[in-house]
């Protein structure tokens, strides 16, 4: 499975290329000074015009572990994600796109932000398009107020073609579907939220799935 995170670009224009970065800064671990760093590196351009970066970042976390007999409260570790940025000021969608958790792709763009003064905020899918050019529906997810309940998933096949689906796209808020598509090369099942996040279920070279992104972009703003 991969996780997708899409970004918009709300605030700044960065004028020419995104540069490699190198930064470090000292922090008291476990009674020590250490050196955290962060790399951007900057790799190859898609054919559709977005450059990727690997982000290498050091990341403390509060975690008991023993080192060498002595136990410690702090370690560093070491993380790697990979993101794809497209400077194109005149196109508002898209800028910024994570293959990386949900979390990571958050901890991606706050370094973007950091590094580059731009501020970005994730794309808000038109869901009901997707569902539109979609194959199959085979689940969907609603908030809901009814009574005790907050939320409610329906599972299946072509739940959008049911009865209750409608009732319920009358009554709650669809918030995520897990829907198959069609792409030139095959067919494809993933998870979509209206916040811009995507889980694929199957396996895609790194294009693959920046042209998947950019039909559901297309799909979604029609």
């Amino acid at each position: 499975m991969t996780s997708i995170g899409i970004f918009d670009v709300v605030e700044g224009v960065y004028e020419g290329e995104l540069k490699v970065d190198h930064r470090e800064s000292t922090q008291r671990i476990n009674h020590f000074d250490e050196k955290i760093e962060t790399y951007v590196m900057k790799n190859e351009t898609s054919p559709s015009g977005y450059t990727n970066f690997r982000i290498i970042n050091d990341e403390v976390y509060n975690q008991t572990v023993r080192v060498k007999g002595e136990t410690v409260d702090q370690v560093i570790r070491k993380e790697v994600h990979e993101a794809y940025f497209k400077n194109n000021p005149t196109d508002n969608v898209g800028h910024l796109i994570t293959l990386c958790r949900k979390d990571d792709s958050e901890k991606v763009r706050l370094k973007f932000e950091e590094l580059y003064d731009l501020k970005f905020q994730r794309h808000q899918f038109d869901i009901l398009n997707i569902i539109r050019e979609a194959t199959d529906v085979r689940s969907a997810k609603f908030d809901v107020s009814i009574e005790t309940v907050s939320g409610v998933t329906m599972r299946g096949t072509g739940v959008h073609n049911t009865q209750y689906y409608a009732s319920m796209i009358s009554s709650g808020e669809l918030k995520a579907v897990i829907v198959s598509f069609d792409m030139p090369e095959q067919s494809v099942t993933f998870r979509i939220s209206v916040d811009g996040s995507i889980l694929l279920y199957n396996q895609l070279s790194d294009y693959q799935v920046l042209d998947l992104v950019r039909d559901l972009l297309n799909i979604s703003m029609a």
